[in-house]
């Protein structure tokens, strides 16, 4: 595990932590001995809430251990002393958890940490318990199961799946439970690489890395819950950020493990990008492969990118209208701030507007679309005033929003303070 640091989020140092030297040169590693020899896949968070400063930072690893008596079927060796928890009071000086491991049967390098707030719950997304479970197949080796012809059911279990388990301290977790697996919904070689949520309002919100195992590349697709337990993915199944051509740095594939982070009126999202396949590189050759990247060894090893992408704030969705004018009607609400905001973007010659109505769709006096001073520019929280006024919460009892849009995206709108 390495260290990097950054001021603007764009431009990152690695300052060498005198942790380990190489060839009597300082490194960024900030750790890569005992008991930490072969721990890997670290998730971090700082835990803003907790008193203890030695425990400021947590993170969840994957220790893995080498098994002389495991034959080796494919390249790597899959036994591991499961998931562990260390702490830290800055982030480079780590003190591993006296109870590690927390899990000894963990399928897989995923485990991704994070905070719910709200709940006040430490959670961790992971392969609890191996990838594909029970089959009757002699050949399965708990990794790669193969189908029996007369059992085809049994091919949305060889793929990976995603397992959730809580806690209140983080010390003490529930018994992971099975939150996603490849289903009809999927495609057949699909498979659930890895999860991670955060809070969004009152939504839950998740990006779920799949792995399509022909292609052997990687995309995170955007998915929605009210109680971050039944989870929804959008119909049109589309990756939410587009990969590049190829030869470009993320042209193989795109993953993270750390939700959006909101700087100013934007939300920058780090993810891993790929150059190269998700496993060619380490295990193609054992299978055989022809590709650059694994008879260019200095290709492979630059393969992997630290990237950022950036939208809006909110920006996840709109509800959009063309030169048609449209409008989207709330259920009925109720607020006790005085005003109204939109976040919304207008093209040329469009606008937003909104009434305010009664439960029965009654337009208040002063407020309806015609008294709304049309928006027709581009933000993330614009104030909306009408001839009866910008105060909205003086008008008693729950109310209906009507939004009427025309060349315009509608992201969100909340009622607040100016």
């Amino acid at each position: 595990m390495y260290y990097a640091q950054s001021r603007d989020g764009v431009h990152w140092d690695k300052p060498g932590l005198g942790k380990h030297q190489i060839d009597s040169r300082d490194t960024n590693t900030v750790f890569s001995y005992p008991p930490y020899q072969h721990a890997s896949d670290c998730s971090i968070i700082l835990d803003a809430t907790e008193d203890d400063p030695a425990r400021r930072y947590k993170m969840a690893y994957y220790l893995r251990t080498e098994n002389v008596n495991v034959p080796k079927k494919h390249a790597f060796n899959p036994h591991s002393d499961g998931v562990c928890l260390a702490f830290s009071p800055n982030g480079t000086d780590w003190t591993p958890y006296d109870g590690n491991p927390i899990f000894e049967s963990w399928g897989g390098d995923v485990e991704m940490l994070t905070y719910d707030a709200v709940d006040k719950k430490y959670i961790i997304y992971g392969r609890y318990g191996g990838q594909s479970g029970p089959s009757p197949h002699p050949e399965h080796d708990s990794w790669f199961a193969p189908v029996i012809p007369s059992q085809p059911e049994g091919m949305w279990g060889t793929r990976r799946r995603v397992y959730r388990t809580e806690s209140s301290d983080c010390l003490n977790w529930s018994m992971p439970e099975l939150l996603f697996e490849p289903g009809h919904s999927d495609n057949l070689d699909d498979s659930h690489y890895g999860f991670m949520s955060w809070r969004a309002g009152d939504l839950h919100l998740g990006f779920l890395t799949v792995l399509h195992q022909v292609k052997n590349d990687m995309d995170f697709y955007l998915l929605y819950s009210r109680d971050g337990l039944k989870w929804s993915r959008l119909a049109d199944h589309r990756p939410f950020v587009s990969r590049g051509l190829e030869g470009t740095y993320d042209c193989f594939g795109a993953e993270l493990s750390n939700p959006p982070l909101e700087v100013g009126d934007e939300l920058w999202i780090y993810y891993g990008g790929m150059q190269v396949h998700h496993d060619w590189w380490f295990v193609g050759g054992p299978q055989g492969l022809e590709a650059e990247e694994l008879t260019d060894p200095e290709y492979a090893m630059n393969g992997h990118h630290l990237c950022l992408s950036t939208l809006r704030k909110d920006g996840y969705v709109s509800i959009d209208a063309g030169i048609r004018e449209g409008y989207l009607e709330t259920k009925p609400l109720f607020s006790a701030a005085p005003h109204l905001f939109i976040n919304g973007r207008c093209e040329m010659n469009g606008s937003i507007r909104a009434e305010i109505t009664d439960t029965w769709g009654n337009v208040w006096e002063g407020f309806g679309g015609l008294d709304c001073t049309p928006f027709t520019g581009d933000s993330v929280r614009h104030q909306l005033n009408w001839t009866g006024g910008s105060v909205v919460n003086r008008i008693p009892g729950s109310v209906k929003l009507r939004f009427i849009l025309q060349n315009a995206e509608l992201y969100g709108f909340e009622f607040g303070e100016a």
